[in-house]
């Protein structure tokens, strides 16, 4: 259990760094595309405001002072005509008047014409073609047109740049800072540790205290049995003693097993014939209550683990079976193998089940229906053992209800 909260720590802070790794580049590339989409606009309207043609020595505001104001500085250079390479198509009507690819050698007269033609039947204003950013203005009254391409190129490659160092720069910096993570979180976690060993350690020395004052009852009970003969009192201090102790055993059985140093045996054998052997011996039991206990385990189906624990298993999914099922209902049991999985089934007949209810079954002490329990003498912890059993052995258990007067508890090993 103290691994699984660990495990949870470090996922839920390795995802919160992520996410503000995430965002913080996601932030710093989304401010550079603007950017460098604000700095090419401003040049596009430069050189169209100016008859196609880009002044020196212009641009826009203090440069110092805008550091503060990166969304609102354009960072046009000093000298742009040097800077810039860009081409300019001028039209009168659908007839093209004027070419200049004067600052930009990679573009013949004849790409800035084919360059226009495709945009042509654009709506005036800003968009890409190709590596060029390009603005489309016309006016309507004169009927002239002017197309500013403007070489995009080095932008888009110093995006991708920036892109791709922050991602890589991201899942270092998340790489580096998960074992820093995973070492505090033994600290943090500290606290937890010693609380739920100091649990155990107290279920454990109370089961053996309760031992010997329960032996005691148990035997003075007896001795009044045969001095006083049998009563309804006496009936009563037996049945009660029995049940304690059967509750102080189960309880030291499940802190052995929730703890992490006391591994599971992993020794071959035919878990076909242990639950058909164990299954077999509630038969009896089920008959004598009128109840139908129906096995279908498929043969042959061996497992490595500890059989005396698995043993145990059925024995809880059985007993618990016969407690609450319905009267004249059918209790079925199914072992089979899938291609990965081994599968052990136990469903029986009951009254109607509250659904909500089911994830709760496992709980420590957690009874669905408390007057049945007072019943059959149920205290709510033999499906926490299964649960214990099934995850030593690094499976899991589940509890449905295929239609409402049937539940069903699913192996999965």
């Amino acid at each position: 259990m103290l691994k699984k909260l660990q495990h949870k720590f470090v996922g839920i802070a390795i995802i919160a760094l992520v996410a503000i790794v995430f965002v913080e580049l996601l932030s710093v590339n989304v401010v550079n595309i603007y950017q460098h989409d604000s700095d090419a606009r401003s040049v596009l309207y430069m050189i169209a405001e100016n008859d196609g043609n880009l002044p020196d020595g212009t641009y826009g505001g203090n440069y110092y002072d805008a550091l503060w104001r990166p969304f609102l500085r354009t960072r046009v250079s000093v000298e742009p005509s040097y800077s810039s390479r860009y081409f300019v198509v001028k039209l009168h009507g659908n007839v093209v008047t004027g070419i200049s690819t004067t600052n930009i050698s990679s573009v013949s007269s004849q790409d800035a014409f084919e360059y226009a033609a495709k945009i042509f039947g654009e709506d005036p204003g800003y968009g890409f073609i190709d590596s060029y950013r390009y603005y489309y203005r016309r006016d309507n009254a004169t009927g002239d047109a002017i197309m500013v391409f403007l070489d995009y190129g080095k932008d888009l490659e110093s995006t991708f740049t920036l892109a791709s160092i922050s991602l890589l720069v991201g899942v270092v910096f998340v790489i580096i800072l998960t074992f820093p993570v995973y070492l505090l979180s033994r600290n943090a976690l500290a606290p937890v540790k010693r609380s739920i060993e100091q649990q155990k350690q107290f279920i454990t020395d109370a089961g053996h205290e309760l031992k010997t004052p329960l032996a005691i009852i148990s035997a003075d009970v007896d001795v009044l049995e045969m001095c006083g003969g049998d009563n309804e009192w006496v009936s009563s201090i037996k049945a009660q003693t029995k049940r304690m102790d059967a509750l102080v055993k189960d309880l030291v059985r499940l802190s052995r097993l929730d703890e992490a140093a006391e591994a599971a045996q992993h020794i071959d054998f035919d878990l076909s014939e242990a639950v058909l052997d164990t299954a077999m011996n509630f038969e009896p039991i089920a008959k004598s209550k009128g109840l139908a206990l129906t096995l279908d385990v498929k043969p042959g189906i061996h497992f490595k683990g500890d059989e005396s624990e698995l043993r145990q298993l059925v024995s809880i999914l059985c007993d618990n079976a016969i407690k609450y099922t319905s009267e004249s209902g059918t209790i079925r049991l199914r072992l089979f193998k899938s291609a990965k999985s081994i599968h052990l089934e136990a469903a029986n007949d009951c009254d109607e089940i509250d659904k909500e209810k089911l994830p709760h079954l496992f709980d420590r002490f957690y009874r669905a229906d408390t007057s049945r329990a007072r019943e059959t003498g149920g205290y709510g912890i033999g499906l926490s053992i299964a649960k214990a059993i099934v995850e030593r052995h690094k499976g899991k258990i589940t509890a449905t209800a295929p239609d409402d007067t049937t539940i069903l508890f699913k192996v999965i090993l």
